[in-house]
């Protein structure tokens, strides 16, 4: 790690640890005494406000109610932060609602007009080209919140109909263009994925109160992964296909390269043979199903029902 890197991290570990001794320093970021003492002369230089106590129990200690010295960035962090900003912009609706626009405002008025413009060129000249949002989500504010409480939820669910769920989100996902809400299903005593847009009517029925614990939760969803998706499958595909799943890929499938040949491979549940064929028939010619036959089959049935289209 170097240098300015280090102390930086110093001083969020001081902001964090009022009281230390040198050898926490030195244990924590795996550098020598007399390192850890230059790094003390250069937070004091920076304004961090310690002062020393000698004595066998001895160390040092930030001054009560003094405040710690701003942090810095170097120019390509400010860049990272600003790209971060501006794609969220991008996004329809995101959890933190309009949160990122004020952020933005706020960090550019700190800088003078000469960075105002370089930070507006590099907005310019570095941007983002892929699958946005595709459907408006308004109701992603509350789901969040709704995770950070751990808080049981009922909602109308209507992407298959209209069904009453009773829910504890615990993750949101943005995927190919949509938002998509992991919760635990508490009727079912299952974990689903539901696409936030079809969640409707959301209440909460329980808040700050854990039905589950955290260890419960974690051994269902072992077992059902386990349960569910008992069936593997094996697919090859070229350099073209590495490319392409790289960019589209899901949970339950990984690239392995065995002998220079690049294989996906995964595990399903039977339900989802559908799924699966059609997705590996995105890949065209740059994939070839290896395993289960059951898969096979699904593909085979698949490009019949395309070239049906075209038979005269």
């Amino acid at each position: 790690m170097k240098k300015s890197a280090r102390v930086q991290q110093e001083l969020f570990f001081i902001n964090e640890n009022k009281s230390f001794q040198l050898k926490d320093l030195m244990r924590t970021f795996n550098i020598s005494k007399s390192t850890a003492l230059r790094d003390i002369e250069d937070l004091e230089q920076l304004g961090v406000p310690l002062y020393a106590e000698n004595g066998r129990y001895g160390g040092y200690k930030v001054i009560h109610n003094a405040l710690l010295p701003p942090i810095y960035f170097s120019e390509d962090e400010i860049f990272a932060i600003f790209y971060s900003l501006q794609l969220l912009k991008l996004l329809t609706d995101s959890p933190f609602g309009d949160a990122y626009a004020n952020v933005q405002q706020k960090l550019l008025n700190t800088f003078s007009a000469a960075r105002q413009k370089k930070i507006a060129q590099m907005i310019d000249c570095v941007q983002y080209e892929g699958v946005m949002q595709i459907e408006s989500t308004r109701n992603l504010g509350q789901i969040f919140s709704s995770i950070l409480k751990n808080e049981l939820i009922k909602m109308q669910y209507s992407r298959y109909g209209r069904d009453e769920k009773r829910i504890i989100p615990a993750r949101l996902i943005l995927m190919d263009g949509y938002w998509y809400c992991i919760a635990f299903d508490v009727n079912k005593s299952q974990w689903r994925t539901y696409r936030c847009d079809f969640m409707k009517d959301i209440e909460i029925e329980v808040s700050n109160q854990k039905l589950f614990s955290d260890d419960e939760l974690r051994t269902i969803y072992q077992v059902q992964k386990q349960h569910d998706r008992a069936y593997d499958f094996k697919v090859q595909v070229s350099e073209e296909g590495k490319a392409y799943f790289l960019k589209r890929k899901f949970s339950n499938m990984s690239l392995k390269i065995e002998n220079n040949i690049n294989l996906i491979v995964g595990s399903f549940n039977p339900n989802e043979l559908n799924f699966l064929a059609n997705y590996f028939l995105g890949f065209g010619e740059n994939a070839e199903i290896l395993a289960p036959e059951s898969l096979k089959n699904e593909y085979l049935k698949c490009l019949k029902r395309i070239l049906k289209k075209y038979q005269v």
